[in-house]
């Protein structure tokens, strides 16, 4: 796509424009991926190799939304957003061991690089909860400087992290370590899913109210990019390596592939519909994504770049999270 001239309200710079194979689908690395149903309070437990649900957990918060795996591997962290809380499993038998108080509409959790902390973004109180992974207690509790915060993202090297919030069209950043307020960085409307690529030199984050995706400099700190999207970017991630990232158009019922180098939109690929988070298989041949719409999980080939199969779940499905 081309660069078009102009700026939007002053602000903005130019926009650019497993297991087995299946006879339709790319073999794929086995793995788990664990699938939050915020419609059902349940999570469901997907086996990629035969592309089933092998199993469905009830989970006690209410409204189950992002989740996140700690880093050995053995816990998982579900954001409930109607009890303002967060659920702790352990992923050796899906028993909830632990429920820990966030904020009012605790929507994301995140874990910092070296696992000692989850923030949870609370976009019912405009904070940011900080809990000690440890002792499992509230250690902070942190102004989002905006409204709405959706989701956190820390830099590879756990020095800075970034909340997007969305009512106010921006991005807070944070020094991690001390928990100072740097920055906010004017984004776009209604911004959501956000991650820094793996060599910590960029953020991208979504903008579904304006159709694209901001690039941020983290040296900068500054957006240098903006990419267009289908309508209404949600979900966003990086493929391994980061050569690629994958973003949901939730209106449009689509996934964009982005060349990380370039901005380059390489390719638009269907989905069921109403595309909301996606995880990347560990070999990247396979993108899982939850669509809201039919209450299913995509299969998508990324060589052929189609989608290959559909896998029940439960009602509303929204995170997902996938364990090698």
């Amino acid at each position: 796509m081309k660069a078009s001239a102009g700026t939007r309200s002053g602000r903005r710079i130019a926009p650019l424009a497993l297991g087995w194979a299946l006879a339709l689908g790319a073999p794929a690395s086995a793995a788990t991926l664990y699938v939050t149903n915020q419609g059902e309070n349940t999570l469901s437990i997907i086996d990629t190799a035969t592309r089933k649900e092998i199993r469905k957990v009830p989970v006690n918060g209410g409204k189950p939304h992002n989740a996140v795996l700690s880093r050995d591997g053995k816990l998982l962290y579900v954001a409930n957003v109607k009890t303002g809380s967060v659920s702790v499993f352990t992923v050796k038998d899906m028993k909830e061991v632990a429920t820990l108080p966030a904020g009012k509409g605790c929507h994301g959790v995140t874990l910092s690089p070296d696992g000692s902390q989850l923030w949870t973004a609370n976009v019912g109180e405009n904070t940011v909860t900080v809990i000690d992974t440890a002792t499992r207690r509230r250690i902070a509790t942190l102004e989002s400087h905006g409204k709405k915060p959706m989701l956190v993202a820390f830099t590879p090297d756990g020095r800075l992290a970034f909340v997007s919030n969305g009512a106010t069209a921006d991005v807070a950043v944070f020094d991690a370590k001390s928990r100072k307020h740097l920055k906010t960085i004017f984004a776009g409307k209604n911004v959501m899913g956000i991650e820094a690529s793996p060599d910590g030199k960029s953020v991208w984050v979504n903008e579904g109210g304006d159709r694209v995706v901001s690039v941020i400099d983290t040296g900068k700190l500054e957006v240098v990019r903006e990419i267009r999207q289908g309508r209404d970017p949600h979900g966003l991630t990086f493929g391994p390596g980061g050569k690629r990232v994958y973003i949901t158009n939730r209106a449009d019922d689509s996934v964009s592939v982005v060349d990380a180098a370039t901005f380059q939109v390489l390719a638009k690929i269907p989905t069921s519909g109403k595309p909301d988070i996606i995880a990347v298989s560990p070999d990247g041949k396979e993108l899982y994504v939850t669509t809201r719409a039919n209450g299913v999980v995509d299969v998508i080939d990324l060589e052929k770049r189609v989608r290959v199969a559909t896998i029940p779940v439960g009602k509303d499905p929204h995170g997902i999270v996938l364990q090698p």
